[in-house]
């Protein structure tokens, strides 16, 4: 997996409860035609790389009952790591979380502060989606998850990677 490990999903930080449920659980996807991209492209070998793009997120349950209101959301999300294909270190960055609610109208935004300090990945996206949100629905809350790239792990090796298509799941709490 590539970059997208970086941005695609938050890792907890620290050990969470297993009686606590998670805040909200919800679906993330690139939207279609566009990707995840990272400048440098992503390679074998770790170097400094920029990355930014837009996620969208759906199908949001809320398993502890809190936020049953959020149903879906779109991220815009910009960060920097070192990162190569398998791995994502000193990921920095901010996303902002558009909620919507039941009627497709919103409902809040979040902020989200992004960061990782070392993670062997299937994709640096994943690094993406670790921190905590600072502002908005869900403050306070942990946040991880993954993201699934389109393309295989090879030609990131070969070719290198400078856009990041794919799917995943991220939790808050």
């Amino acid at each position: 997996m590539h970059l997208a490990w970086i941005i695609a999903i938050a890792t907890v930080t620290a050990p969470q409860s297993p009686a606590r449920p998670s805040a909200l659980a919800c679906e993330v996807a690139t939207p279609s035609g566009r990707p995840l991209t990272f400048t440098p492209r992503v390679g074998l070998t770790p170097q400094r790389v920029t990355a930014h793009g837009n996620l969208q997120l759906t199908g949001c349950v809320s398993p502890d009952g809190s936020a049953t209101y959020l149903r879906s959301g779109w991220v815009t999300v910009k960060a920097t790591a070192q990162a190569s294909c398998t791995s994502a270190r000193h990921v920095r960055g901010n996303a902002v979380i558009t909620w919507f609610g039941a009627t497709g109208r919103p409902v809040g935004t979040s902020e989200l502060r992004i960061r990782a300090n070392q993670l062997a990945t299937q994709s640096p996206a994943d690094s993406l989606l670790t921190g905590t949100v600072t502002a908005g629905p869900l403050s306070d809350e942990r946040v991880r998850g993954g993201i699934t790239p389109a393309t295989a792990l090879l030609g990131c090796a070969t070719q290198g990677m400078s856009a990041l298509p794919g799917d995943g799941r991220i939790t808050f709490g």
